[in-house]
């Protein structure tokens, strides 16, 4: 069997996995394995073999609670993501003027929308890179081991998150891996200079941020009241609208409102809730 006839053939079997996800399991197509026993982490993934391995990062799952890393499924952003790139594969790997004699493969991995959960995840991309010291382990009859190495992963797709891309691009750009993310808006991730070995297929935030500030213009307000949520992606856009604001003469004629827990980053002392530009 081809390289091309494998991919197309798991993605035959992609309906037959969202089956047993709609069960909590997520299955792996090349080789079916057991969720370990409490303590060790089920790593939940796609593997589809090729003549190059890009990685992959969706949100499968959503955070989970009391102790579970992962929670209920996610159907919109999480698994009809995940068939883009599945999709997109097969078409390439069944183009014959495409990549001609090369076969895509994949290794995808659920992040359950949890960012330290999904740095642990994506250890598995720069496991290939590791270089083991195997001197001192033989065999039983003396002989050198026989390491099998994984896979290299040469690029990675994902994640969807802002705090989860941030997190991932921390360990990724120290092995040279470039990143691409379909959703990560946050504008701490403009910075080359931190994440170098990163870029986005979604324009950042500040765009939505001179968005929110020349509505206000127009309106003419002079008081504005912002909600936004914790981590990386709500903190940071709410701090871009601010600097936007400043950008644009609004300092001294604008009044914003922010939510309590959000005030200390602002520099205001816990509890107060009102700002003067």
């Amino acid at each position: 069997m081809t390289g091309k006839s494998r991919g197309y053939s798991c993605m035959g079997q992609l309906s037959f996995c969202l089956l047993l996800s709609a069960c909590g399991w997520w299955c792996n197509p090349a080789s079916s394995a057991k969720p370990k026993g409490q303590g060790h982490p089920h790593m939940n993934s796609i593997r589809i073999d090729g003549d190059i391995t890009l990685g992959g990062l969706f949100p499968v799952h959503g955070r989970g609670s009391e102790g579970k890393a992962c929670g209920e499924l996610k159907k919109e952003k999480g698994i009809h993501r995940l068939e883009a790139m599945l999709f997109a594969l097969d078409r390439i790997n069944n183009d014959p003027d495409l990549l001609p004699n090369i076969t895509l493969g994949a290794r995808i991995l659920d992040t359950c929308s949890r960012d330290t959960h999904a740095l642990e995840q994506s250890l598995t991309f720069v496991q290939a890179l590791i270089e083991k010291d195997s001197t001192e382990v033989r065999c039983v009859n003396g002989g050198p081991p026989i390491i099998t190495k994984p896979e290299r992963v040469v690029g990675v797709i994902g994640a969807s998150g802002s705090s989860v891309s941030i997190m991932v691009a921390n360990i990724l750009r120290l092995f040279k891996i470039p990143q691409i993310s379909y959703a990560s808006t946050a504008p701490d991730l403009s910075d080359n200079s931190r994440y170098d070995f990163f870029s986005r297929v979604v324009p950042s935030d500040t765009y939505q941020a001179q968005a929110m500030v020349d509505i206000v213009k127009a309106l003419k307000w002079n008081y504005v009241s912002t909600l936004a949520s914790e981590g990386s992606y709500g903190e940071s856009g709410v701090e871009a609208f601010i600097q936007k604001c400043r950008e644009d003469g609004l300092k001294r004629k604008l009044l914003v409102i922010f939510r309590e827990g959000a005030w200390k980053r602002w520099g205001g002392r816990r509890g107060r809730s009102l700002s003067r530009m």
